[in-house]
């Protein structure tokens, strides 16, 4: 009995060491989405909303008035809504398998900015339907305005592509563009150029709601930690063959770059400090490795995926 009691004891102290020693990772799990900023009487299902409530799946948010308000998820998407508008929340799921995070809204009325966004290890499925139409994007930034008495909306693309995927008629605005879709059997509308004016008025407007995981700044520091990222990259989604033009953005060490090496997960690799590469099927890392003169060294890495039938 005493040898099966030192036994059980042993392999209880074994088994918490190895707890001990070890660490979890359960994944990803969809964003929480928290009402960040409110201007006026905001409510959801009637009741009024305070900064920090957070918004779950089935529920409206109405601003009433002059009322705005800004919604933005835990893993990088932001939504302002303008006043007299209202948006429901359809829900918000995770795919494990494939690092894939989708969003489901219903614009009911009024106008929005979406920044359609995720850290750079995930993807993102963003759709906003406006009556039986839905407004998809892989990450972008975009403004939605629906007119109901017209029965049409406008969809302005200041960063990235957005896809409306009606059954009957698929229409492409890409990024600088605008369109106006008729709400009819067959959706209609052609994009054309956005005025300058309210491509302005947009990009304003995404700076004022928060930073952007979609655009980047060169930058021109010198001194500190050697660091790299890989910019160029508007979608990090597409179709087989997907063909990508990157550059490395780079910021501290001692400003004078030795090498600058890419690899692009298939076999394949470049030198330089722009690379372009096209891809087949499947989910690649693309990683960036960069040395100064002084021998500081630097790794910056990014994730895609090609697929067939992605809508992107």
């Amino acid at each position: 009995m005493r040898t099966r009691s030192c036994l059980a004891t042993s392999t209880i102290a074994v088994f918490a060491i190895m707890l001990s020693c070890c660490t979890f990772s359960f994944g990803h799990e969809p964003s929480t989405v928290k009402l960040t900023q409110i201007s006026g009487k905001v409510t959801k299902q009637g009741s009024p909303l305070k900064e920090g409530d957070l918004i779950q799946r089935g529920e409206s948010i109405s601003c009433e008035g002059n009322a705005e308000a800004t919604l933005t998820w835990s893993n990088g998407s932001i939504v302002k809504l303008y006043p007299e508008t209202v948006l429901y929340m359809q829900g918000i799921s995770f795919e494990t398998d494939t690092k894939t995070e989708k969003t489901f809204l219903r614009l009911e009325k009024g106008r929005i900015f979406a920044k359609a966004q995720v850290p750079e290890e995930m993807f993102e499925t963003f759709e906003v339907r406006v009556g039986n139409i839905p407004v998809l994007t892989q990450g972008s930034e975009f403004l939605l305005k629906f007119d109901e008495t017209q029965k049409e909306f406008l969809v302005c693309s200041c960063i990235g592509r957005v896809l409306l995927d009606a059954e009957m008629n698929q229409i492409i605005v890409e990024e600088g563009q605008q369109v106006t879709v008729k709400m009819k059997e067959k959706p209609e509308g052609t994009p054309a150029p956005m005025p300058q004016q309210m491509a302005t008025a947009l990009m304003k407007t995404s700076k004022s709601i928060g930073g952007s995981l979609l655009l980047e700044e060169e930058a021109k520091s010198i001194g500190g930690p050697l660091a790299v990222k890989i910019g160029g990259i508007r979608s990090r989604r597409g179709k087989p063959p997907f063909s990508l033009k990157c550059n490395a953005i780079i910021k501290g060490g001692s400003g004078k770059i030795k090498s600058i090496h890419w690899d692009f997960g298939d076999g394949q690799s470049a030198q330089g400090k722009e690379a372009q590469h096209t891809f087949t099927q499947g989910v690649y890392g693309i990683s960036v490795s960069v040395e100064d003169q002084n021998g500081e060294k630097a790794t910056g890495q990014i994730k895609i995926s090609v697929e067939e039938g992605c809508n992107c």
